[in-house]
């Protein structure tokens, strides 16, 4: 019965990423930006998701949200005043969960993009390549071979940190988990089936990302 809300939490897990990464790409160009007041907001933003626990997000999003649209909505749009108690649980997941794991995204962007030698991307455009060419030839295998790793490693905890979306009722392994020893009473079979479930993903995944590096590894060989 576990087995049963894998492929909904990993899916899940999987859009939360790619959401992620777009924020957290806008992210890191605005930490790398030449403007200040651009360089000082990213930098606050990256502060603040990585320094406050994710569940209070959750909980900030989920029950603090209704609240602040309940207040703003109405006056602003000429409407009826109506009350808003909570918010949709998948709404508040996505929402909360972007907005902490763009903040990540962007370090682990960030620091694969400075990852890439200045002196390779001079001898590429010394050669003849065009600003693209030398981004998507050069610059983007070695950024990703750079990142594929640390992608590997928060996607993993991202899985697991699917475990808090319990508190605001979605349902994913650990909580599968949990409800299964509510019922029967055989708590040692049921984490412990967790415990196993969470492993073999993390082994999959690891096979997954090794296979990707390697061919990106190949890629850049063959057009150096």
């Amino acid at each position: 019965k576990i087995w049963l809300v894998v492929p909904q939490t990993l899916f899940l897990s999987v859009i939360l990423l790619l959401l992620g990464l777009v924020g957290g790409a806008f992210l890191a160009q605005g930490q790398l930006s030449h403007h200040a007041w651009l360089r000082g907001w990213s930098r606050s933003y990256v502060t603040y998701f990585r320094g406050i626990p994710l569940v209070i997000h959750l909980f900030i999003v989920y029950y603090g949200l209704p609240v602040l649209l309940t207040a703003i909505l109405p006056p602003l749009f000429g409407i009826s005043p109506v009350k808003l108690q909570r918010l949709n649980p998948l709404y508040a997941i996505i929402i909360a969960y972007t907005l902490y794991t763009a903040a990540f995204m962007s370090e682990i962007i960030r620091g694969a993009y400075q990852s890439v030698d200045q002196e390779q991307l001079d001898a590429a455009q010394a050669l003849g390549y065009t600003r693209w060419q030398t981004y998507r030839l050069v610059k983007l295998p070695q950024a990703l071979t750079e990142a594929l790793p640390k992608l590997l490693n928060y996607y993993l905890l991202l899985i697991r940190q699917l475990s808090l979306a319990f508190l605001v009722s979605f349902v994913d392994i650990f909580a599968q988990a949990q409800l299964q020893s509510a019922i029967n009473y055989r708590y040692i079979e049921s984490y412990c089936a967790a415990a196993l479930i969470y492993w073999l993903i993390g082994i999959g995944l690891t096979l997954l990302f090794n296979w990707g590096e390697r061919r990106l590894k190949r890629y850049q060989v063959n057009h150096n």
